[in-house]
């Protein structure tokens, strides 16, 4: 997950181009799990990360969206920030890099291109500060930009709304990758299907009509997991958000 996180941040904040048109990307995490990540601009994007289950960027709002019954139920990220152990004004990520001489990682072109779901790629070895390694393929091509590049807004407006210091800027780095700005693939835990360009009509991007806003009713034990998608706990949460926002401090 850490390096999942990482990655994600790293490519998806490469370059501050909007959207022309809905723009839908199917990623492959593993065997069994999918996400489908749909952009229309950099203030209307959708990731749908289960089934009947998506998250959903609006605005600088962002939520989580789960169907129960015969209706839909949305958890504000903002109510997230007011969970026992809230993260009220932490900073993201580890300063500790900064100033001790660590090395804080590398990003390498290997000279390597790959094919992904028909779109050529430029093949990258990034190397983070604790000596792992993993692969990163990136795509020039203008679809593949947008769809990385909502992945990160959706983000950092997230870890903004969790109440994280710091958070809510997308750096622009353009200059990291030659524009090869668009996420292919990411060693195995991450590989482009298909992309589809079809409208995605009006409400695609908006709560379902009739959505109840759930609310957290106390500070008490337990709170913490309430609107996160299955298997993600409250400290899973918390550590993708550092990671992320710990690279895009770094570069």
């Amino acid at each position: 997950m850490k390096i999942r996180s990482s990655i994600i941040a790293l490519v998806g904040v490469l370059t501050t181009l909007p959207a022309l048109a809905d723009v839908t990307a199917v990623y492959q995490l593993d065997r069994k799990n999918q996400m489908t990540v749909s952009v229309r601009d950099q203030n209307q994007v959708r990731m749908d990360v289960a089934k009947d289950m998506f998250m959903l960027l609006k605005g600088n709002k962002t939520y989580s969206v789960r169907k129960e019954g015969n209706g839909w139920v949305a958890m504000d990220m903002d109510e997230i920030g007011k969970m026992s152990g809230g993260f009220g004004g932490m900073p993201m990520g580890d300063d500790s890099y900064e100033d001790d001489g660590q090395s804080q990682g590398s990003f390498r072109d290997t000279g390597r291109s790959e094919t992904v779901a028909g779109y050529q790629g430029k093949v990258y070895e990034v190397i983070d500060e604790q000596g792992e390694r993993t692969e990163v393929v990136l795509s020039n091509h203008k679809d593949l930009t947008s769809v990385t590049q909502g992945m990160a807004r959706f983000g950092a407006q997230t870890a903004s709304n969790m109440g994280f210091a710091g958070a809510g800027a997308v750096p622009d780095l353009s200059g990291i990758a030659g524009g090869y700005t668009g996420l292919l693939r990411q060693g195995k835990d991450m590989k482009l299907v298909s992309v589809d360009k079809s409208a995605k009509g009006s409400g695609y991007f908006d709560l379902p009509p009739g959505t109840v806003m759930e609310k957290i009713p106390d500070m008490g034990a337990g709170a913490g997991d309430m609107g996160l998608p299955p298997g993600m706990n409250m400290e899973d949460m918390k550590k993708q958000m550092e990671e992320a926002m710990k690279m895009m401090q770094q570069r």
